[in-house]
C-alpha cells in the first residue's frame, strides 16, 4: 500500500492526508497537488526558534565530544599500560632473574617505562625485585621460587660466575689459582667472584695448608643443579 501523502487546495488552504490508491488519484485530477515542493528554503529563512534549537544542538554535541576525548584517551592509556604490565610479567615468568635492561631489549620497551612498570608491579605485589651489585633482578612474586633459588639464579646470570660454579662443582676442592688458570682470569677477578659467592653461602671454603679450596654448599647444591639445566 502506498504511504505518500496528498495535499489538496480548498478555499485557499491545504488538506494533508494518506495517499489514496492510483485509481482514485485519477478521478481527483488537478485537485491534488503532486508537483512537489514549491521551492527549497535556506537555513536563514527558518523561524528563529528553529535556528536557535539547531545551533544549540550542535554546540551541545561539540562540547560533549571534547568532554569525552580525555575519557577516551585515558581508557586507551590504561589499556596500553596494562598490556605492557602483562607482557613484563610473562617475560619475568619465562626468564626469572632478568634485569630491566634485558626486559627493555626483549620487549622493545624503553628502560624508563620498564623501571616504572616494575616499580608499579612490585607495589601491586605481582613481582619482587632483588638488588645485587649493580643489577636489579625481577622475579615472580609467589612461592614457586625459594629465596635461595632467587639468589642462585642471580649468580648464574653472569657467564663468568656460572663458569666458576661449574668448575667448583666438577672439581670439589679447587683453588683460586686453579680456577684462574682454567678460565684465563686474573686472580683478582676470580677472588672477587668467589667473595660474592661466599657471601651468599653458595660455596664453602676449606683451608688446607697454605691453600684455600672451595666446594659447593651442600644445602644449595640441588638448586644449583636444577638451574644449571634450565
Amino acid at each position: 500500500m502506498s504511504t505518500v501523502g496528498t495535499a489538496s487546495a480548498d478555499a485557499g488552504g491545504y488538506t494533508v492526508g494518506p495517499c489514496p490508491p492510483d485509481e482514485e488519484l485519477e478521478k481527483l485530477g488537478d485537485t491534488v497537488d503532486m508537483s512537489g515542493a514549491d521551492r527549497t528554503l535556506t537555513f536563514w529563512e527558518f523561524p528563529l526558534s528553529f535556528k536557535i534549537a539547531y545551533i544549540v544542538g550542535y554546540l551541545i554535541a561539540f562540547i560533549s565530544f571534547f568532554k569525552l576525548v580525555p575519557i577516551v584517551l585515558g581508557q586507551i592509556k590504561n589499556i596500553n599500560k596494562y598490556k605492557k604490565r602483562k607482557e613484563i610479567i610473562n617475560y619475568v615468568l619465562n626468564k626469572p632473574g632478568c634485569t630491566p635492561s634485558e626486559i627493555s631489549k626483549g620487549l622493545n620497551i624503553s628502560r624508563g617505562s620498564v623501571r616504572y612498570q616494575l616499580k608499579a608491579l612490585k607495589g601491586e605485589e605481582k613481582l619482587t625485585l632483588m638488588s645485587g651489585g649493580k643489577f636489579t633482578r625481577a622475579f615472580q612474586n609467589s612461592y614457586v621460587l625459594t629465596n635461595n633459588e632467587k639468589i642462585m639464579i642471580a649468580h648464574l646470570k653472569g657467564d663468568t660466575r656460572k663458569q666458576i660454579l661449574l668448575n667448583i662443582l666438577e672439581n670439589p676442592g679447587i683453588t683460586n689459582q686453579e680456577i684462574s688458570e682454567k678460565l684465563s682470569l686474573d686472580k683478582s677477578t676470580t677472588h672477587w667472584h668467589i667473595k660474592k659467592l661466599r657471601e651468599d653461602d653458595i660455596i664453602i671454603s676449606e683451608a688446607e695448608w697454605k691453600f684455600t679450596k672451595y666446594i659447593i654448599n651442600p644445602a644449595v647444591e640441588p638448586d644449583l643443579l636444577k638451574w644449571l639445566k634450565t
